[in-house]
Parts: structure tokens; sequence; C-alpha cells
């Protein structure tokens, strides 16, 4: 909330609201290359949602939401600059604590 709260004092909600975007984006192709190489890995697995229209949907999805981050990225190169550095101090900062808690 104080993350929250601070963002908004500094007057570029408009930005913030992008820059997640772009982690909304990620996470939404992450998922969709999940779901293709789990069917792929582990076909016989029991699964209690079944995906309508298997493997159309999820690469219909995966191909939309690629596009959309190329867009972004492309139409907000800072933004997206901002969202990498933030991806990889947070990925130094993950293997840092995983490393002191080994």
């Amino acid at each position: 909330m104080v993350i929250g709260i601070l963002a908004l004092l500094t007057g570029r909600t408009g930005e913030i609201i992008t820059i997640s975007v772009f982690g909304a984006l990620t996470l939404y192709i992450i998922a969709m290359i999940s779901v293709l190489k789990l069917r792929e890995k582990e076909p016989a697995l029991h699964r209690p949602f079944k995906v309508p229209f298997y493997p159309v949907f999820p690469i219909v999805a995966l191909v939309i939401a690629s596009f959309s981050f190329v867009a972004m990225a492309f139409y907000n190169e800072m933004l997206a600059l901002i969202y990498f550095l933030l991806l990889g101090l947070s990925f130094a900062v993950f293997k840092i604590v995983k490393k002191y808690n080994s």
C-alpha cells in the first residue's frame, strides 16, 4: 500500500500502469507457453479444467500477447527499458537471496 501511495504521489500513474501492463503481458505469455509445454510433456495428466479448443486458444492468446508486448515496447521504449531493468534487478535479488538461504 505504501509503494502504491508513493507511486500515486509521483504524478506519473499512467507510466506506472504501462509498466504494470508489461508485467501482465509477460505473465500471459509465460502462462500460454506453460500450458502448451505441459500438455506436450504430460498429455495423460489429470486436469480438472480443460482449455476449450486446445491448442487453438492458447496459441491465439500467445500470439496476441506477444504482439501486444512488442507493440508496447516499440511505442514506449523508455518504459520498456525501465521494465527490463526492474526485471533484471528482481532476478538478481532473487539469486542473491537464494544463494544465502541455501
